[in-house]
């Protein structure tokens, strides 16, 4: 790809960083323009847009008529500003059709929606997702502020967690501001959302990042603030899945390339507006683009590469500043969940890379030294001081669906990687470090499933992964582990010997709560997706 192609992208994203007023709309269209195309299950119809500024522009009209259509019906009425969000995204909602559909792809941004508009679609799967409504409802209540005198509508922000999106308009974020827009019962829509919902995962426990009003300074001249950083929201919201092949992990490398060309452009000159999940999607990025480096450098059989390579982590780098920011006020206080199986996913990765394909090019004892402290790391990123401390702030809701398969993916891959270890040394593993950490992610679990049974399969995964490992191992470990839940503490006699039916009686039965004193018998999991980090 002509690198002209994604500086057309960059440069439109930079003119509306620096202008007066960001238009939203504008960025939505454009990144939904270069995506929806190169993302065609047709190879042959991967084509970058002929002329992406026209296309845009023409995009932008379609979207101000509506806009437009909207205001008349809010003017003729007295309307307080949430009454004003409810019929936008009633307004919205009434020219989608069909259901939510989980695996649709390429419905997060206004471009999509104005194709609705012009082409009039019919389809039985919902045109936008809960990020395209978001962001739609998010860029007419923008335009209606700018171009229409609905001055209180510009309270309006992109509130953004882990695994949703809402509106907001409390300048600090708190739930008395918050809008749901994505609901499809309109008698539910732009209400606040629930107390109880608030604590939960998915609204981050009422510490998601803020696109505010809040100003900062990017040199002595200049200055933005935080609603910028809903660009590198929507940026960060691009998916490079080829269409109708999700399941298969085939991606577009074109998109790849373009949205880390633009994330670079937003970390380099201002990266006070990238919040960790931005950062993350980077850091994910670089990865494949590491991880193709290397491969390259084993098959030429290039050792001195291969070490080059290696040591110039630059995804390492972003994913400890993506935990780093999500420890700060705003950004997510430390209830973030995914910077820390970023991490995890990162070194796991690059462990089984160097168990499996590095090893002949480098030799056995420095491959395995190398894949050995990769181990360490990815474990201790789950642990007492990091992800286990995300899950302590949690209790378990049924909304956690994304959450639930997260865990259980990083179960999954500790348990392979005590098996690389046991296969590389033919003996159980004497290690405790390690185990130190899983028992304290376990720790974690527990606290979030607090009165509750834990889930059958995790608990198995735990039980498998403790085999690995020798009696003293396993004594040394949940000894030495930081744990502080009632339960684990009860069970730190039993993993010497690993009795697993008392191991599995207690965590298959729910705590004992104090309101009734008695212990409930947890109903298995009938449909509970597989899930494993690639």
């Amino acid at each position: 790809m002509s690198s002209e192609l994604p500086n057309q992208l960059t440069a439109l994203i930079k003119q509306e960083l620096e202008a007066p007023d960001v238009n939203i709309a504008v960025v939505s269209i454009a990144l939904g323009a270069v995506e929806t195309p190169l993302t065609k299950k047709d190879p042959a119809q991967q084509i970058w847009p002929a002329n992406l500024m026209d296309e845009v522009d023409e995009c932008s009209k379609i979207f101000e008529n509506f806009v437009a259509t909207i205001n008349s019906q809010i003017a003729s009425k007295q309307l307080d500003l949430r009454a004003k969000v409810k019929l936008v995204a009633d307004a919205v909602w009434s020219k989608l059709t069909g259901v939510f559909v989980n695996d649709v792809l390429h419905v997060q941004h206004v471009y999509v929606f104005t194709q609705h508009l012009k082409h009039g679609t019919k389809s039985s799967k919902r045109q936008l997702d809960c990020g395209g409504v978001v962001t739609t409802v998010l860029a007419i209540c923008q335009r209606l502020a700018q171009e229409y005198g609905h001055a209180d509508l510009a309270a309006c922000r992109f509130q953004v967690s882990e695994d949703h999106c809402w509106l907001n308009t409390d300048p600090e974020g708190g739930r008395g501001g918050t809008i749901e827009v994505t609901t499809d019962s309109p008698a539910k829509r732009a209400l606040p959302v629930g107390a109880a919902a608030w604590q939960g995962w998915l609204y981050s426990g009422g510490h998601a990042p803020l696109c505010t009003h809040k100003f900062f300074l990017v040199s002595s001249t200049k200055h933005l603030s935080y609603i910028q950083m809903t660009i590198a929201a929507l940026v960060t919201s691009m998916n490079p899945s080829i269409t109708a092949r999700q399941n298969t992990g085939q991606d577009s490398e074109q998109v790849q390339h373009v949205q880390r060309h633009v994330l670079q452009m937003l970390q380099h000159e201002y990266p006070e507006l990238m919040y960790p999940a931005a950062l993350g999607c980077l850091a994910d990025l670089h990865e494949i683009q590491t991880q193709d480096a290397l491969e390259a450098a084993v098959a030429a059989g290039d050792r001195d590469k291969l070490q080059q390579v290696l040591q110039s982590d630059e995804a390492q780098r972003l994913f400890e500043l993506a935990i780093a920011r999500s420890l700060e006020p705003g950004l997510g206080a430390q209830h973030q969940w995914y910077p820390y199986t970023y991490h995890f996913g990162h070194l796991s990765r690059r462990a089984e890379f160097l168990v499996r394909h590095a090893a002949q090019l480098l030799g056995q004892d420095t491959a395995w030294q190398q894949a050995e402290a990769a181990m360490i790391a990815a474990m201790q990123s789950i642990g007492a001081n990091n992800g286990a401390a995300v899950l302590r702030r949690y209790r378990h809701m049924m909304t956690d669906e994304q959450l639930y398969k997260d865990i259980e993916g990083v179960l999954e891959q500790s348990c392979d990687m005590f098996k690389w270890q046991y296969q590389h040394s033919q003996q159980p593993i004497c290690q405790t470090q390690q185990l130190s950490c899983l028992f304290e992610c376990w720790d974690g679990i527990c606290h979030m499933y607090m009165d509750k049974a834990k889930p059958s399969h995790w608990i198995a995964q735990l039980l498998k992964a403790l085999k690995w490992f020798t009696p003293d191992a396993r004594a040394t470990a949940a000894s030495n582990a930081v744990t502080h839940s009632d339960l684990m503490n009860r069970t730190q006699a039993l993993w010497a010997e690993l009795k697993s039916p008392r191991i599995r009686a207690l965590f298959e039965i729910a705590d004992v709560g104090i309101s009734n004193g008695v212990a409930s018998k947890r109903q298995r999991r009938t449909a509970a997706g597989t899930y494993r980090l690639e």
